[in-house]
């Protein structure tokens, strides 16, 4: 780890555990600082519950999807025997990566591009060609597993050697959410690639998370839809945090008619932050996220995905024209910002109400990196609409 700057060290612990009443903007420095972003990678990614991918968008046997978290290549993978399973995606012979990076399949074998040794989808070395009179311990070459536990198909790996279960991190959560008929979501979809942005992966959670940006970033494309005064605070702490907000129907008199009356509860979107990587959009029939990993200070890696209790339609086209267009917004306002965080002549200023969730996120990162206290749980005003059944 490079030398860290105790002063800007300082600055991030005291400004991140404030509460929303006295919350600022980030010490600008904490975005780019490669000593930050060490200790970030070693007291959250490397000992935290991090959303990876869904158990649906790894439907069949072989299915695959590799990715590199804290600079550890690793390969989650539907077994044979119908299993998903968190591997090394190092080779145990010279420390060849395995599979190629992103989705992919096996038949059943994972096969070292190097040498040709092969190890089971359950990480067990099934053999190595040509050792002639070297005799290869099997046992002993076997591909080390990560924890992974899941929460409604979710996919959370956990590096650390002594996690908490990932239910004791989200408990409560499911209260807010029963409406919404989660375990109905069995369909998986997602865009098309893995995007690489210019940015700090904190931005990048931070943008996703709040709505106070819709107004002016999607004026013509997520602002229509959501508004961006109609978004509200639900529950949380710097556990998760759920707000919402309503949604514009702006669908045809005949189809609101096809479609009949549904509970009053569906006009509303949750959006639910899951840090260090997971923000989602939760709708009565969808449950789409966007996955942030961090590159190193100044890039991160972006993915949306998502669940439904649909198969994909002709109508998903156009929707895939309309996310594209906003996620693309997003990484233009990211990149942006990213621009400004090596400044040293100004400084970020006051959070916003809208901003809590910010809050929320920031005392997040203070409570893993600093030990420091966190605010209560709360529950806004809104939640009873998600609680209370009196308008189905």
């Amino acid at each position: 780890m490079t030398n860290i700057n105790e002063q800007l060290l300082q600055a991030y612990a005291t400004t991140a555990q404030a509460p929303i009443e006295e919350a600022y903007s980030l010490p600008f420095a904490v975005y780019s600082d490669k000593s930050i972003h060490d200790l970030e990678m070693t007291h959250i990614f490397k000992n935290e519950w991090v959303f990876i991918v869904s158990e649906q968008e790894l439907y069949q046997a072989g299915d695959y999807f590799a990715f590199t978290l804290a600079n550890e290549p690793i390969a989650i993978i539907r077994g044979q025997d119908g299993t998903v399973r968190a591997l090394s995606n190092i080779c145990r012979h010279r420390g060849t990566p395995l599979l190629d990076e992103g989705f992919g399949k096996i038949e059943k074998n994972i096969i070292c591009p190097y040498h040709a040794w092969t190890y089971s989808d359950e990480g067990a070395l099934k053999g190595a060609p040509l050792t002639s009179e070297i005799k290869i311990d099997k046992s002993a070459h076997c591909l080390p597993k990560f924890q992974l536990e899941s929460w409604h198909g979710l996919l959370f790996i956990h590096l650390g050697e002594h996690a908490e279960p990932l239910s004791q991190r989200l408990e409560g959560i499911d209260d807010y959410l029963s409406y919404f008929n989660l375990p109905s979501f069995k369909y998986g979809y997602r865009s098309d690639g893995i995007e690489y942005w210019n940015s700090n992966w904190k931005l990048a959670m931070e943008n996703a998370m709040e709505s106070y940006h819709l107004f002016k970033v999607h004026k013509e494309t997520l602002e229509t839809v959501t508004p961006t005064r109609q978004a509200f605070d639900i529950a949380g702490s710097s556990e998760w945090t759920l707000t919402g907000g309503e949604m514009k129907d702006n669908s045809s008199k005949l189809m609101k008619w096809f479609r009949g009356d549904y509970p009053k509860v569906f006009n509303n979107y949750v959006l639910i932050s899951l840090p260090p990587s997971f923000v989602g959009i939760l709708t009565y029939e969808s449950l789409s996220w966007i996955q942030v990993l961090p590159v190193d200070s100044e890039h991160c890696i972006v993915r949306s995905a998502g669940i439904s209790s649909v198969k994909s339609s002709a109508e998903d086209r156009i929707e895939k024209v309309f996310v594209d267009a906003f996620f693309e917004e997003d990484k233009v306002i990211c990149e942006r910002v990213q621009k400004g965080m090596k400044s040293t002549y100004t400084q970020g200023g006051k959070l916003v109400s809208m901003e809590k969730v910010v809050a929320d996120f920031h005392q997040f990162l203070a409570s893993r990196l600093f030990n420091t206290p966190v605010s209560d749980f709360y529950e806004a005003p809104q939640a009873e609409l998600f609680l209370n059944d009196k308008d189905c």
